[in-house]
């Protein structure tokens, strides 16, 4: 089991005459830039950080969006069904702020929340097909 032995050296930074071929895997997995492995295994004590990883709920999402996921804080969503019957897809609305809330003072606030309740009426109006009453909001 060579593969469990590579991660018990690798932990303890034992030195290492053979680079087992599991390494590179190894290091994808936990994030690492290639080569991050051998150079602990080398004793060297000054690599480069592990690469943040996404969030699971961000794999495969442009990195735009993770990046605008991740920055600020999230206050509210919208999941709406936009779709003909019989399809999957829906459309996800991610309303956040730049700042956490708790930053805010209560005026801001209330305009923002205001601005949101605006918004989803509109969308929801729009997502039950009569896109006239969502030109009024």
């Amino acid at each position: 089991m060579q593969s469990r032995q590579t991660l018990l050296s690798l932990e303890a930074g034992e030195e290492r005459t053979r680079i087992p071929p599991s390494l590179s895997k190894l290091e994808r997995a936990l994030g690492w830039a290639p080569g991050t492995a051998v150079r602990i295994l080398e004793g060297e004590e000054d690599y480069p950080p592990a690469e943040p990883k996404p969030a699971p709920y961000a794999e495969g999402m442009p990195l735009r969006v993770i990046q605008e996921l991740t920055e600020g804080q999230v206050l509210d969503t919208e999941v709406l069904d936009l779709t003909r019957p019989g399809s999957n897809s829906r459309i996800v609305v991610v309303y956040k702020r730049d700042s956490p809330a708790a930053d805010a003072d209560p005026e801001a606030m209330r305009r923002d929340i205001e601005e949101w309740t605006r918004v989803q009426r509109a969308m929801r109006q729009i997502a039950s097909g009569d896109p006239s009453e969502a030109d009024e909001a």
